[in-house]
């Protein structure tokens, strides 16, 4: 049986599914800080992404980043490049499942 993590936006209107966390990190760079309001953010990289409700919001950060968010509370939700998915440890309905691995 294939266990799914899930988690979304915090009014409801977005909402995703993944197979697979990867390594977990917290970024201190300044897009990072611009993006989540506050002096990091803790992603996760991710496999099997799927968005299960509603439609995110996109801001192209930078010429290699795609930021994905709610449009409607503004809840941030991925980083997305062409090499790699990552999303907000914040927006997951267990972040605790994830083990941060280094700053």
């Amino acid at each position: 049986m294939t266990r799914y993590y899930t988690g979304g936006c915090q009014c409801g209107a977005v909402r995703y599914r993944i197979e697979k966390l990867g390594v977990a990190s917290i970024c201190h760079c300044r897009m990072c800080q611009k993006a989540a309001g506050n002096i990091f953010l803790p992603l996760v990289l991710v496999e099997g992404f799927e968005w299960t409700r509603g439609e995110r919001g996109a801001f192209a950060s930078s010429n290699m980043s795609t930021r994905g968010f709610c449009s409607d509370c503004g809840t941030p939700l991925t980083l997305e490049t062409r090499d790699q998915f990552e999303v907000a440890i914040g927006s997951l309905d267990d972040p605790g499942a994830v083990k941060i691995a280094y700053h």
